[in-house]
């Protein structure tokens, strides 16, 4: 019976579970994408350092929570969020990593996310361990089980990050991190992803400790001398819908009134 009801929640589970798998797929498409088209820009000796810490800073910046001068005075509700999602984009959140309960919510165990959480913000803050609720996600926990309920596993990140500076001091990294819009992508007349200029960029500072680095700081910054700006699309792929079709009804009926100027002039000729 037990097994019955976990088999019906991992089918309750698949659809949402699914489409999270999909929009980081596509989240490692796009940076793929973007290596490619900054790839003389980016072949340097700090391009897989690059691409490290993009990858650690996704679940942060795609949740894009207050900026903040010391951990210490973060908003800890929104880093547990961005722990729960780190947990999340992880491989091993595939099918039968976790339990689901009889809703098809994915059980998370607190454990789990106290430990993401301190890979990312340090050990001298821990997780609220409340129900969290977001812009566009929702988060409960059962103090019972001491699990997180994931009630949501499909959401599209607001940024993507793009680390565009990096300067390493002692035991300090400072990242100068671009902020992709998620809905600023956009495809060329061949089908080829663009990618847009950052609608901000802000600064993470890392501080290491015994276990690597962590993120303690989240301050707004001007964009660094050297950022480059955004591809700008041709206007064949920026044509608004509305405006296309109104380009295909004009085409249209340029072609009819030419076919009727045809028609008449065969007619006065048959005449």
């Amino acid at each position: 019976m037990a097994e019955n009801k976990k088999r019906k929640g991992q089918s309750k589970l698949a659809f949402p579970l699914g489409l999270v798998i999909i929009i980081f797929a596509v989240i490692g498409v796009i940076f793929a994408v973007g290596a490619g088209i900054e790839g003389v820009k980016k072949l340097t000796d700090n391009s897989e350092k690059r691409i490290e810490y993009e990858s650690i800073l996704i679940p942060v910046v795609m949740y894009d929570p207050d900026m903040f001068d010391d951990v210490s005075a973060a908003n800890i509700n929104q880093l547990t969020v961005c722990s729960v999602w780190a947990v999340i984009k992880d491989e091993d959140i595939y099918p039968g990593k976790y339990d689901t309960d009889d809703q098809g919510n994915i059980m998370i165990p607190a454990q789990d996310v106290e430990k993401k959480f301190a890979e990312l913000f340090g050990s001298s803050v821990v997780p609220t361990h409340i129900g969290v609720k977001g812009d566009f996600d929702e988060f409960s926990f059962n103090e019972q089980s001491r699990c997180y309920l994931v009630t949501s596993a499909g959401t599209v990140p607001i940024y993507t990050p793009e680390v565009v500076d990096i300067d390493k001091s002692s035991n300090t990294v400072t990242l100068t991190v671009g902020y992709l819009a998620s809905e600023a992508w956009a495809q060329d007349s061949s089908g080829n992803f663009v990618q847009p200029e950052p609608s901000k960029y802000v600064k993470f500072t890392l501080r290491e400790n015994e276990t690597g680095y962590y993120i303690s700081a989240m301050q707004a910054t001007d964009a660094p001398e050297n950022a480059e700006p955004g591809v700008t699309l041709p206007p064949v792929a920026t044509t608004a819908p509305s405006a296309t079709s109104g380009e295909e009804s004009t085409s249209g009926e340029e072609s009819t009134s030419s076919e009727e100027s045809t028609s008449s002039e065969e007619s006065t000729s048959e005449e």
